[in-house]
């Protein structure tokens, strides 16, 4: 999920404002709330003994290497030679998160910074050397899954400029030796705002449709690892999207499934949810065989456009 290159703007600026070098990255991992979350030094001290293995006390004037002192907004986190700013500020992200989310191109990052209205941190503090930088990502991965719950909309990394939406599965990916790889994947299909005049577009649904009888015919001989898609409109003339949703069935001009991600809008479903879709609303098919990706006509054209939408 892309490079946005407003949030490294927008944090640079910040940046500039309390004394730091704007040629100096903030080393951080960033959530984006959708509400203020209560948080003290001895839930912090809690998190971070199980997160990191070592035992940490809290507002202990005698603590010299593991210790968490601070009160809201900030706390201060010491774990060896390491320190730690968190933050956990009540506020949105940025100074007008509307203004912000118009130049997302994704539709499910656009909604979690305009919906979000606090975030929470994990800074480090000091200087640090290229070296060094890897230990201190997993170190702040760690703390960072630690801090994650239900609340945490999107996740940002200040120094790359890179934001993706939250899953609570990626706290193992936030745990494990590249904690920024969690911004090459994206827990549901990237959606993105497009013309349905757009003649690439046009041109890919129209050829799913035309190949309709090829994945029937898969699906009528299909086997147990195999997985097979639609991507279908769902919901009414006034409020509708196109969303996948795995097949389980095909029967009388209807596509039977559940859905394999959560609307942006709609409110009446959610991930797993049970449909049925009339044939005449497919937009897209793909199924797989073996390692092999057969259909999907409209990804390519969609990612494209999401490029150059994010490319200006």
């Amino acid at each position: 999920m892309g490079v946005w290159a407003w949030l490294k703007g927008l944090f640079s600026g910040r940046d500039a404002a309390h004394g730091r070098p704007e040629e100096k990255p903030l080393i951080a991992l960033v959530l984006l709330l959708s509400e203020p979350r209560d948080l003290d030094s001895t839930q912090l001290a809690e998190l971070a003994t199980v997160a990191l293995g070592n035992d940490f006390c809290n507002d202990d004037p005698e603590a010299t290497d593991y210790f968490v002192t601070g009160d809201n907004p900030s706390f201060i986190l010491r774990n060896g030679s390491q320190t730690f700013l968190i933050n956990n500020f009540p506020r949105p992200y940025m100074d007008d998160p509307h203004k912000a989310a118009e130049s997302i191109a994704e539709l499910r990052l656009r909604k979690a910074v305009r919906e979000h209205s606090a975030w929470l941190s994990v800074d480090l503090l000091g200087e640090w050397t290229a070296d060094e930088i890897d230990d201190v990502y997993r170190t702040i991965g760690k703390l960072t899954a630690a801090l994650a719950e239900e609340d945490c909309l999107a996740i940002f990394a200040p120094a790359t400029g890179q934001a993706n939406i939250f899953d609570l599965e990626m706290r193992e990916r936030l745990c494990s030796e590249n904690p920024l790889e969690l911004f090459t994947f994206s827990p549901h299909p990237p959606v993105v705002p497009v013309s349905g005049d757009d003649p690439r577009l046009k041109a890919a649904v129209s050829q799913a449709r035309r190949s309709w009888s090829e994945f029937v015919s898969a699906f009528e001989e299909r086997h147990p690892e195999q997985h097979f898609a639609v991507k279908a409109r769902i919901g009414n003339e006034e409020t509708f999207e196109f969303m996948w949703l795995t097949v389980t069935g095909l029967e009388n001009g209807y596509i039977y499934g559940r859905l394999d991600n959560d609307p942006i809008e709609l409110t009446s479903i959610r991930c797993g949810d049970r449909v049925r879709v009339p044939l005449k609303d497919l937009n897209d098919w793909l199924y797989t065989s073996g390692e092999q990706m057969i259909g999907g006509y409209t990804i390519e054209v969609l990612r494209k456009i999401q490029e150059e939408m994010q490319n200006g």
